[in-house]
């Protein structure tokens, strides 16, 4: 799952990304750990003498928006398919520092790249629209042109008037077809908002608005995420008292990513090697079987599973399978997030 950061320049795109990603600072694009406190806790039980997180594959300024010496607007949605979800930087900073010309709207910013990601699933509409209106299957019910042709008109209809791909209802063809086209604005949207530090709890109207619409938004200074990131693990919290934060929104974001992809996270806890294992929501057990290996999947016999919470009020694993706390379950058991899996196979 590949997450982009856009924005405008000088929005703190790659201060951003730097503050996520400490270790490869010379690098565009990373495995950003997910955190998750669950994890953590389970390692400390096991003590396994390596530690796999969950990763978010994120890249750094992973496409030029049109306009201010960009690139054309095909060339923008072009890039931004390739992207499972997109990350907008919204500069709320001021700075003497940055070559441009108008200062700080954060609302003009969220709304120009807004129109952007609507004008380009309007234009891949209207083309394929134009293409079905040559095809002779577009006018027989039944097939797959024909289903295309009313849901396109559909999309162009409510694109039209401004409305995402995500606002509108679709069936599980419809939806199949929505993603084989990569629609911009049907993909998850987080917007973070770049201020500066002394305004780190004070949202703007923007920020209300969104949060208003269940629209994941956060709101951070990059160079105090990018300061923090820097420091040992020990020294954070008392840096994040000081300056009134709970914790590091980035990491909070990356959380949010995560979340929008549709992922949960199931364990498997080894003595070599613990580790967290990304899954969409609603995937069976031998789903998560394959994400392990496809080996396994094929000699799946039943997947032996202790739910987090049992872990969680017990503290260890094996402790749960003596207090028969571990439950066995079939190929079509519905993996829960937090679960802790081992998977019995043909070997």
């Amino acid at each position: 799952m590949r997450a982009g950061l856009i924005g405008y320049p000088f929005a703190g795109k790659t201060t951003l990304f730097q503050a996520v990603n400490p270790i490869e600072a010379n690098s565009d694009l990373a495995s950003v750990p997910v955190p998750d406190e669950r994890f953590e806790k389970l390692c400390e039980a096991v003590q396994p003498k390596k530690r796999t997180y969950a990763t978010v594959e994120l890249q750094d300024d992973a496409v030029r928006l049109p306009g201010h010496g960009g690139a054309k607007p095909s060339e923008f949605a072009e890039a931004a398919r390739k992207f499972d979800l997109l990350i907008h930087v919204i500069r709320e900073f001021d700075d003497p520092a940055v070559p441009f010309h108008d200062a700080p709207n954060p609302s003009r910013d969220y709304h120009s790249v807004f129109s952007e990601l609507v004008l380009a699933d309007l234009q891949l509409a209207e083309n394929r629209l134009e293409k079905l209106a040559k095809s002779q299957d577009a006018k027989s019910p039944g097939k797959r042109d024909y289903l295309e042709n009313q849901l396109f008109q559909r999309l162009a209809h409510s694109l039209a008037d401004g409305c995402t791909i995500r606002e509108i209802e679709l069936d599980e063809t419809e939806q199949e077809i929505v993603e084989s086209y990569r629609f911009l604005t049907a993909k998850p949207l987080i917007t973070a908002i770049n201020c500066a530090e002394n305004n780190l709890n004070t949202p703007s109207e923007l920020e209300k608005q969104l949060a208003a619409s269940n629209l994941p938004v956060f709101r951070l200074c990059a160079a105090i995420e990018q300061e923090i990131a820097s420091l040992p693990e020990h020294e954070r919290q008392p840096f994040f008292e000081q300056i009134g934060i709970e914790r590091s929104a980035a990491e909070s974001m990356i959380q949010a990513v995560y979340q929008a992809l549709g992922l949960i996270t199931f364990f498997t806890a080894g003595e070599k090697e613990t580790r967290a294992w990304p899954l969409r929501k609603g995937s069976t057990a031998l789903k998560a079987a394959a994400t392990i290996h496809t080996d396994i999947a094929k000699g799946f016999i039943r997947a032996e599973v202790v739910h987090y919470k049992d872990f969680d009020k017990i503290g260890d694993v094996k402790e749960c399978y003596r207090q028969n706390l571990m439950r066995l379950e079939g190929k079509d058991y519905v993996v829960q997030d937090g679960d802790i899996i081992n998977i019995r196979n043909k070997s």
